[in-house]
């Protein structure tokens, strides 16, 4: 898909903030409001923005964050289908996709602390076991996304150590979040109708929700195909344990152009998982070497495989809010 300079600017802007007043973004690029409102009605059209996202912080939710690897033997036709299905039916499944290589399914399983996650996966497990060869459940530590890097740029951080609070969420509070986890462009006029409230009881709400780091951020999710990318996945191990090291292979995350996202595990067969967005096979391979001369001393590549399609976005399931 051909982006010109305005589409590049607006996505960047959304990209930052998917909360960004139409009004305020036309400012900002100098474009007329009608015109910025068409750019992005056109650019969901297309496919490319596939949601408007809220970036929602687990920890001060005291929530439990599993990712699952599955290997699938013996599919019928209509089997991926109906595992697909059963996943996104269910109120604690996040982060689904399918992909090609060692691993043919992952999905992220997202639940308050009270909950045996344990079980949510035992209860997947004991109806589709005959369709899985091998499987890993890992648990989700820390990570994060780096969106602009689909247009090319990155931006320089450093590490900041997140900070945890205990916050005390009303009925409201949930119900608003709900919304906002479903659209973070949720018209603050409909949410007052749906919970009850005034525009101004809702602004101040999510203010509140703001300040104590229930909400980190707003973001938009967009279909990397349509940028002509594909994204593999680079699950890594440790051969040495130091916190130099971790601080290393972070920053490098953060900075380096093709690393779109990365996930840190706590005790499990591997301690990272990546995603790296590259144009062809050329790319990746510059990558692997890349990486390798930075960090063959201290971190070794488990398995490569290629993501084929996000099935649902970066979401927290529906059974949070319940």
């Amino acid at each position: 898909m051909e982006l010109d300079l305005y589409d590049k600017r607006i996505l960047e802007i959304l990209l930052n903030n998917s909360r960004e007043q139409i009004s305020s973004i036309g400012k900002k690029i100098r474009l007329r409001r009608e015109n910025v409102n068409y750019r992005i009605n056109r650019l969901i059209r297309s496919g490319l923005i596939k949601e408007f996202n809220t970036i929602i912080n687990e920890k001060n939710l005291n929530l439990s964050h599993y990712v699952v690897f599955l290997e699938l033997i013996n599919l019928k036709e209509d089997t991926e289908e109906k595992i697909l299905n059963y996943l996104k039916n269910n109120k604690y499944m996040g982060w689904i996709g399918t992909s090609a290589g060692k691993w043919s399914l992952t999905f992220d399983v997202i639940a308050p602390e009270r909950t045996e996650i344990e079980k949510v996966v035992r209860d997947f497990l004991d109806k589709f076991g005959r369709f899985i060869d091998d499987y890993v459940l890992l648990r989700f530590q820390e990570g994060d996304y780096f969106g602009l890097k689909f247009l090319g740029l990155v931006k320089k951080v450093n590490i900041n150590e997140s900070i945890h609070h205990e916050v005390k969420l009303d009925k409201k509070d949930i119900k608003i979040l709900s919304l906002l986890n479903k659209n973070s462009r949720a018209n603050y006029v409909e949410i007052s109708k749906i919970v009850n409230l005034t525009p101004n009881g809702i602004t101040n709400r999510i203010k509140n929700l703001k300040k104590s780091g229930i909400i980190s951020n707003y973001t938009i999710s967009l279909d990397w195909k349509k940028l002509g990318y594909e994204w593999y996945g680079i699950q890594l191990k440790l051969t040495k344990f130091e916190e130099e090291i971790d601080r290393r292979l972070i920053n490098y995350f953060k900075n380096h152009k093709r690393v779109i996202f990365y996930y840190k595990y706590l005790g499990g067969i591997w301690d990272y998982d990546i995603g790296v967005i590259v144009k062809d096979s050329n790319e990746l391979r510059d990558f692997i070497n890349e990486f390798r001369k930075n960090f063959s001393d201290s971190v070794k590549i488990s398995d490569v495989f290629l993501t084929l399609e996000e099935t649902t976005g970066y979401k927290l399931p529906k059974g949070i809010f319940e």
